[in-house]
């Protein structure tokens, strides 16, 4: 008597794979694919975290550079030439006014 090997429990009672195994494993497939396709067009939802994170801080960024300049010029006066020009003169000697505090 040869004996057969033991595929589990129900090869044993003869009963094959269900199509509900066979349509589990074609969901995965189908959804594997799906998020591969979308990382190829670049539409993943880390890159699109990405953009956002770096747009966000070239914005805060500019706000900050421009809230630096106000306050310098604030610290300035604003003095008439005599060739109709104007010239920035700082009221707080520490500092010079600069556009870019550098």
């Amino acid at each position: 008597m040869k004996l057969q090997p033991d595929d589990g429990p129900r090869y044993s009672l003869g009963i094959g794979p269900s199509s509900d195994d066979a349509m589990g494993s074609r969901r995965k497939f189908a959804r594997r694919f799906a998020e591969g396709i979308g990382k190829l067009a670049g539409n993943a939802k880390g890159d699109r975290r990405k953009k956002d994170r770096k747009t966000y801080r070239k914005i805060a960024g500019g706000c900050r550079s421009m809230r630096e300049i106000r306050e310098a010029a604030s610290r300035c006066q604003r003095i008439n030439c005599p060739d109709d020009g104007w010239t920035a003169r700082t009221t707080d000697y520490r500092r010079r006014p600069t556009a870019d505090d550098g």
